[in-house]
């Protein structure tokens, strides 16, 4: 018994259909855990002093604080100094 033109070209269709989908569905989680990784890595605190324009910047992977300040003449941050806390 021969099945009928439209059954079978339901089928393909079916079929082609679950590819695209178990194609799109594929694990990616190697860009997923790069980007929640980076989430929360920097805190930044001011100088108590405001009038002084430092401040500090913590790493909080490496443990490196660096602190600028602010200079008077082009009114720049530069660093001024860098402490592994690690």
């Amino acid at each position: 018994m021969k099945f009928p033109n439209y059954l079978i070209s339901s089928l393909a269709v079916v079929g082609a259909f679950s590819l695209i989908i178990m194609a799109c569905s594929a694990d990616n989680s190697n860009t997923t855990n790069n980007v929640v990784s980076t989430i929360g890595k920097y805190q930044i605190t001011s100088s108590p002093n405001s009038n002084l324009g430092k401040f500090h910047v913590i790493d909080t992977e490496t443990g490196v604080v660096k602190t600028f300040e602010k200079t008077t003449s082009s009114g720049n941050y530069v660093l001024i100094s860098t402490t592994v806390t690690q």
